[in-house]
């Protein structure tokens, strides 16, 4: 699975703007060969700022879509309607839900035990670090 992210920050007299365009525009892309999902997040944080995210079956179908006139316009109102732009490609390495997390949080674990505690850039200790997190959010050693 690959996809793409583009994070927009809109300009403030433009977000109706925006997000009215990009709703009848992520329909159209959805319905597109090879997307798995098309979809506009605002930032919780960052006034004005949005992320379009697209999700390929292939880097095929991924690269076809660069190709159309959809994601020509896409970047179009980009331009038009905001301040800022910044694009990422990626390749999807695993997907899974609890499983999947838990798994990454072990092979930590197990990389810390193998490895001894490692320093950091600004000499923080992991090992000072809680060892795992609960997902209630408690931590745990």
């Amino acid at each position: 699975m690959h996809f793409y992210q583009i994070k927009i920050v809109v300009k403030p007299y433009k977000t109706d703007e925006f997000v009215k365009s990009m709703r009848p525009f992520a329909r159209k892309i959805r319905k597109q060969k090879g997307c798995l999902g098309y979809s506009v997040y605002r930032d919780s944080e960052k006034e004005n700022t949005y992320c379009v995210v697209g999700w390929w079956k292939t880097v095929r179908a991924m690269q076809r879509h660069f190709k159309t006139q959809n994601f020509e316009v896409l970047i179009g109102a980009a331009r038009v309607l905001g301040e800022a732009f910044e694009m990422n490609i990626a390749e999807v390495l695993k997907t899974g839900g609890f499983k999947l997390a838990r798994e990454q949080i072990a092979s930590q674990d197990k990389v810390r035990e193998d490895d001894g505690p490692r320093q950091c850039s600004n000499s923080m200790k992991l090992s000072a670090l809680p060892r795992r997190v609960n997902f209630s959010g408690q931590r745990q050693r």
